[in-house]
């Protein structure tokens, strides 16, 4: 048989000692009141830490929310920015200046090839520039390219005179400066200059020959890029050594008279691919 619970009456009295409607309670809740009471303490404090916590998360995802909206705002006005810049490039005007450096770098190009250097001008996709198709990259880095190879070919080929004198004799035949009816093949050109006067390298080269040389007398030989070598004659004095590194305007030796000369001269000669050819084509850019 069930064993009925046993209760507790609970009498309420009011301010006038006026006992109330009594009202029974389990005697079990009123031995172990403490034990309910944390029970229900707990479950309060866990329904407000539970309160707190998705208060907290929803306001760090607010927060997260407003941070992305900022670098999302930024990056448009960035856009904004770069887009209102591109608008305001004149693209017709950068057509006109490329086009014009294209021109000036053909005359160059053209100026290198009379003097024997085949450098062929292509663009950055191997034909013709085409400023429409290419990036502004492409082109920049192009013309990087080709002006570092237009200054390899003028510092390694032989421009200008050694010495800034008067030509005594041309390239090719003439009448024998010593007498006599013969007439000779001369392979450079003779310039005039005093006794002494410096003679100097016409490129960037290395020292293939230093030394006297039958009738050039004492002579240096220097080897440029592009096939090139030159030849200095008749000097009095030699001021480098075979294996020297010699750059451009660089004093190689003076004017002087030896071997078969006829009096202090500088006789110079430009070589390509081991065969004389006219220096005089090499002396300007006209």
């Amino acid at each position: 048989m069930k064993q009925k619970k046993e209760k507790t009456t609970v009498l309420f009295v009011n301010k006038n000692a006026r006992a109330l409607k009594p009202v029974q309670i389990s005697s079990n809740l009123i031995v172990n009141w403490k034990k309910y009471l944390a029970a229900v303490s707990l479950l309060f404090l866990s329904l407000i830490g539970a309160i707190v916590y998705l208060t907290s998360n929803n306001i760090q995802q607010y927060k997260l929310r407003e941070e992305q909206y900022k670098v999302q705002e930024s990056l448009s006005k960035k856009l904004n920015s770069m887009h209102t810049i591109f608008e305001e490039v004149d693209t017709s005007a950068m057509h006109k200046k490329f086009t014009k450096i294209d021109e000036e770098l053909s005359t160059i190009n053209g100026y290198l090839k009379d003097r024997g250097i085949q450098t062929l001008y292509k663009g950055p996709q191997g034909g013709e520039v085409n400023h429409d198709v290419v990036s502004t990259d492409e082109i920049t880095d192009f013309y990087a390219g080709y002006l570092k190879r237009i200054i390899y070919n003028i510092s390694y080929t032989p421009l200008g005179f050694p010495f800034a004198g008067a030509l005594s004799s041309t390239f090719g035949h003439r009448e024998n400066p010593f007498g006599g009816s013969n007439v000779e093949t001369h392979k450079g050109l003779d310039i005039k200059g005093p006794f002494g006067a410096p003679v100097k390298s016409m490129a960037k080269g290395e020292v293939i020959f230093a030394g006297a040389r039958g009738g050039f007398g004492n002579c240096v030989m220097l080897r440029h890029g592009n096939g090139f070598e030159t030849l200095y004659g008749h000097l009095s004095k030699i001021l480098v050594r075979v294996g020297q590194q010699i750059d451009i305007a660089q004093q190689i030796g003076n004017i002087g008279s030896t071997g078969r000369s006829t009096g202090p001269h500088l006789h110079y000669e430009v070589h390509r691919n081991g065969q004389q050819i006219n220096p005089e084509s090499f002396l300007t850019l006209n």
